[in-house]
């Protein structure tokens, strides 16, 4: 999953204030009236805040439980802001889960609730539609769709452009564009906050593999890596790992790349992802024979065989 995507939230964090003011001068008793503000769903809130925990701690399959429970909420209360506010969040799981289909069905019920009510489709909402493309193959609809969010005079939000521009660079990649590639790295480099460190060093180290230079792009997957543990983005760092480790199995250093699939399957293993968990695994152990390095092997396979064991 691309976990960049920001979450959405019909409320702000949920302070409920209650004032009553009672004033008294000279002896002479007087009240002020004090006007509420708008009511909070106390029970949106806090489904909204535990899926939140459950997906930061990867608990996805919770989390969009939980958002199921929110967006009906919202259904019950009729309140369009938090209905695609909870369809946005709930495509985000099911992107995380693979569930393209389901994501996609998502994305397309917020938009038609926007659309219903003659507002305009956000640029968040459409990032997460081309990213879901992108993850099912269909990359020139994705391409044409951030093309659509970047076209003047739009102005997304700093953080939307810049991840539509690392969304451009893996598209790029795929084609195998690398011209296109190089221009995507050049737009995130006018973008000065750190936390853009990690997909800047990922498309560079891409840039590196589709040059053959096997040690640059080891050294940016192995960057890009560091970043993403810095950002809690676990799932993003062990696919940075298993990255560095295919440069690494590239270069013909087996030793340096078991290692590194060895990292990035444990990681992912813990995180419930068993699809790549096992394909890494399994990658490590060869390589590990491949290299001689008999002990690595032995406890790759020993944790493989652990992960089958109820």
């Amino acid at each position: 999953m691309i976990r960049y995507l920001r979450f959405r939230s019909a409320y702000r964090p949920a302070i409920l204030i209650l004032v009553v003011l009672l004033i008294t001068a000279g002896g002479c008793g007087s009240s002020r009236v004090v006007h509420k503000g708008p009511g909070v769903d106390e029970n949106l809130v806090r489904l909204n805040r535990s899926a939140r925990i459950a997906f930061d701690n990867d608990q996805l399959g919770q989390a969009a439980n939980l958002y199921r429970q929110a967006l009906n909420r919202a259904y019950l209360r009729d309140d369009r802001k938090a209905v695609v506010d909870a369809q946005y969040n709930l495509a985000v799981c099911m992107l995380g889960l693979r569930s393209y289909d389901k994501a996609l069905e998502r994305v397309h019920q917020a938009q038609n609730e926007l659309v219903r009510n003659e507002e305009s489709v956000t640029a968040d909402i459409l990032l997460l539609k081309a990213t879901i493309l992108y993850r099912t193959g269909k990359l020139e609809d994705a391409w044409q769709i951030t093309d659509q969010i970047l076209l003047p005079p739009n102005q997304p939000a700093e953080a939307v452009e810049s991840k539509t521009h690392f969304l451009r660079g893996l598209i790029a990649d795929k084609r195998g564009d690398t011209n296109q590639l190089r221009k995507e790295i050049n737009a995130l480099n006018s973008f000065a906050d750190s936390w853009l460190k990690a997909d800047r060093e990922e498309l560079s180290g891409r840039l590196a593999m589709a040059e053959n230079n096997w040690d640059a792009a080891i050294q940016a997957f192995d960057s890009t890596a560091r970043h993403r543990r810095e950002k809690l983005d676990y799932r993003k760092m062990a696919q940075a790992l298993a990255l560095a480790a295919e440069a690494c199995d590239r270069a013909g250093k087996p030793s340096d790349a078991s290692k590194r699939y060895f990292r990035a399957g444990r990681s992912a293993a813990l995180q419930g992802n068993h699809q790549d968990a096992v394909q890494w695994l399994e990658r490590a152990a060869q390589l590990a024979g491949q290299a001689g390095d008999e002990p690595l092997k032995q406890e790759v396979r020993s944790y493989l065989k652990s992960m089958q064991t109820p």
